[in-house]
């Protein structure tokens, strides 16, 4: 088995070595244009004749660089110079290995769904086009993404590979690879619109950025239309959020992407004071001494069966004490059966309109609710 295991590894370092290219750089001194990121943090773009550069920042540490990426189109005659320190990467991708499915999700939104020859944790991946490539032959399914399939890997011989970075966290197997590595960092950023912006990097490794900065014109132009709808609304519902896992209740930061979404969209949420970009664990205590007299309670869950007011007790009892519990004002979304995860990271607008009408249902107009639901007893 050992040796088996050394084989596969010295045959996928063989078919990728060509793939990883030491870190190039443009040869010329010519002047390139940088492209306006209009609420990304993370990002830049500067644009030259036949290739660009993008620069990931390093959200864990500032004032760092995560990773530098030269994109050559494939038909560029340009004079590039490769040295240490950036990835080249041949435009447009195809052949691409997913890891999450909001991505494969924007795959679709932008028409790049051929490009899609790999996925890892397949039974996560709910788009419809990846299921259906995976059962038809035409989309492999790598296994775990902590334990990828390496032979799986072979066969696919993919271009590169959209990772998910973690703070100190590495990729196991694919490192050693050779694989390019699109290191996907756009949940880091503090803003909705910031991490929807990352479509227009991800539309010129496909190739389609034009479609890309046009897709994210319109998600710019509702969610400021959102906004300005509820700007003069001085009711503010106090909100929490989630529920208790084990010991601790992860409320979203004050930064996160949601945490900017719940005050976009009109709501005066109790547990946004921080600087926290991720989740932040408290106690029930925490929470009930902060949230007992909220007016509104959303969260998020995955099972079968859709949870009710009963399910919740017969879970946790003291959720009883919180105000939303015995006022029957909660909200809740199974994203087993409603496509949240997909959407809305590169949609927030449409999420936005959402959480806009649960907090003023006076300005619904017949709004259908696309995610949430009033939950049942």
């Amino acid at each position: 088995m050992k040796a088996l295991i050394l084989f596969l590894h010295a045959a996928i370092v063989t078919i990728f070595c060509s793939c990883n290219s030491s870190a190039p750089h443009h040869a010329t001194t010519e002047h390139g244009d940088t492209l306006q990121m209009h609420h990304s943090s993370l990002l830049q773009i500067i644009e030259y004749k036949g290739y660009s550069i993008a620069n990931v920042k390093n959200p864990w540490k500032k004032g760092s660089l995560l990773h530098q990426y030269l994109l050559l189109h494939k038909d560029s005659t340009a004079d590039i110079n490769p040295h240490e320190g950036a990835t080249l990467l041949h435009t447009p991708l195809d052949k691409q290995l997913l890891f999450a499915t909001l991505h494969a999700e924007l795959f679709t939104m932008l028409g790049c769904e051929e490009a899609i020859s790999g996925v890892c944790d397949a039974q996560y991946m709910s788009v419809p086009a990846v299921q259906q490539g995976i059962a038809n032959g035409k989309i492999i399914d790598c296994g775990n993404s902590m334990d990828i399939n390496l032979e799986q890997l072979i066969e696919l011989s993919p271009k590169a590979a959209w990772v998910i970075p973690f703070k100190n966290g590495g990729y196991g197997k694919m490192e050693r690879t050779g694989i390019p590595l699109i290191e996907c960092v756009d949940y880091m950023e503090n803003s909705p619109l910031g991490a929807a912006e990352w479509m227009r990097f991800y539309g010129r490794l496909l190739g389609v950025g034009e479609k890309a900065d046009s897709l994210f014109d319109i998600v710019c132009d509702n969610y400021e239309e959102t906004k300005s709808m509820i700007a003069n609304c001085s009711r503010r519902p106090k909100l929490i959020c989630e529920l208790k896992s084990g010991a601790a209740w992860y409320m979203p930061g004050g930064n996160s992407t949601m945490g900017q979404l719940y005050r976009d969209a009109g709501a005066d949420y109790l547990f946004g004071n921080n600087d926290e970009r991720g989740g932040v664990p408290l106690s029930f205590e925490t929470v009930l001494e902060r949230g007992e007299n909220a007016d509104i309670w959303l969260f998020k869950y995955n099972t079968h069966e859709n949870k009710s007011y009963l399910i919740l007790e017969k879970e946790f009892e003291n959720y009883k004490l919180l105000r939303p519990f015995r006022e029957r004002n909660i909200y809740a979304c199974n994203t087993g059966r409603r496509r949240f995860y997909e959407e809305t990271p590169f949609r927030p607008d449409i999420l936005l309109r959402e959480l806009s009408m649960l907090f003023h249902p006076e300005l619904s107009d017949g709004y259908t609710f696309r995610y949430y639901e009033k939950l049942q007893e």
